[in-house]
């Protein structure tokens, strides 16, 4: 948006797409820095704690955007400095601490929760579910949608939910006349929001096929054995080529574990987590291979570290 002369003063002009998709991925290197610092100091007690530690990350990203795009940083992270933007609200001043803070907890709530590693049954609890579904699908595709077709205004969800406005730093601008969010993108972003909604019906249906069905209990008794925080099981095929037989077809049960115990490097473990596998799957007699995957390390939504083995074993090995 062109800066234009009203009664003399020049308007506030609104920042642009690329200038704001700049400054967030600039933010996000530094705060990642830090991340990875704090995780490197205290690794060994984010490690066992396992999805908590997003709160980590959630807390310091907080404390980064909502301070220094609060009217104490002048609404201006280290990167909107850089690249001469400032969070602002309708009346062109900064924010309060309080609504700085919302903002960015509208925002970054559906990022931590997305891909939180969650116990099953919390998973495929309705009221659980609807809320996840709601916050991060709902929420994190109204924040990209308004971000991208937006054009107006430019302000995406948590803009929308404070008030506020990106504009460009200029030091003779001082009217604040901006323009308003064509109501199509309001509709859009509340029929996508009503959808998620009903996510967990699609998830109980799919729950009841005959594929998840015979996964369901597998995962459950992997997520019961010691050590286990977290796990994901798959059953596929895959494709195999050499230059004896061709291309062949592969069939695989696998599973990927989360440890709260560095053990990644345990073979013995890995063995009895595949005689779990082998002993609760009806279909073991159709496997051409059974992977378990170890993994310990820490995420705490900004950084992460891993470390991970994978071992296969064959299912006549494991009766």
């Amino acid at each position: 948006m062109d800066t234009s002369v009203v009664e003399g003063r020049q308007e506030l002009a609104i920042a642009g797409f690329w200038r704001r998709i700049g400054a967030f991925f600039s933010d996000t290197i530094i705060v990642g820095i830090v991340g990875m610092a704090i995780g490197g100091l205290l690794y060994q007690w984010l490690a066992p704690i396992g999805a908590p530690a997003r709160l980590v990350g959630l807390v310091i990203s907080l404390a980064y955007f909502g301070i220094l795009n609060s009217r104490i940083g002048n609404g201006q992270t280290l990167a909107n400095r850089w690249l001469g933007i400032r969070v602002v609200n309708a009346q062109g001043q900064t924010l309060s601490l309080p609504r700085a803070l919302l903002r960015y907890a509208v925002f970054g709530i559906p990022l931590f929760f997305n891909g939180l590693p969650l116990p099953g049954a919390t998973l495929m609890s309705p009221i659980v579910g609807s809320l996840l579904a709601l916050v991060v699908f709902g929420g994190g595709f109204a924040i990209v949608y308004l971000y991208i077709f937006n054009r107006r205004t430019r302000q995406s969800l948590h803009d929308l939910v404070v008030g506020s406005y990106v504009v460009r730093v200029q030091s003779d601008a001082s009217e604040a006349r901006f323009g308003t969010v064509w109501r199509g993108h309001l509709v859009v972003t509340a029929v996508v929001a009503l959808l998620c909604l009903g996510a967990p019906m699609m998830t109980k249906q799919f729950a009841q096929s005959p594929l998840f069905a015979g996964i369901l209990p597998l995962y459950q008794s992997l997520e019961a054995q010691p050590h286990v925080m977290n796990a994901q099981v798959m059953r596929g095929t895959s494709s195999l080529w050499s230059a004896n037989n061709g291309h062949s077809t592969r069939r695989y049960l696998s599973a990927q574990l989360r440890l709260d115990a560095p053990m990644t490097e345990d073979a013995d473990y890995a063995r009895r987590i595949a005689q779990v596998m082998a002993k609760g799957d009806p279909h073991l007699a159709d496997e051409d291979v059974v992977t378990v995957g170890l993994s310990y390390g820490f995420d705490i939504g900004i950084a992460s570290w891993w470390t991970k083995h994978n071992y296969s074993f064959k299912p006549l090995e494991l009766e």
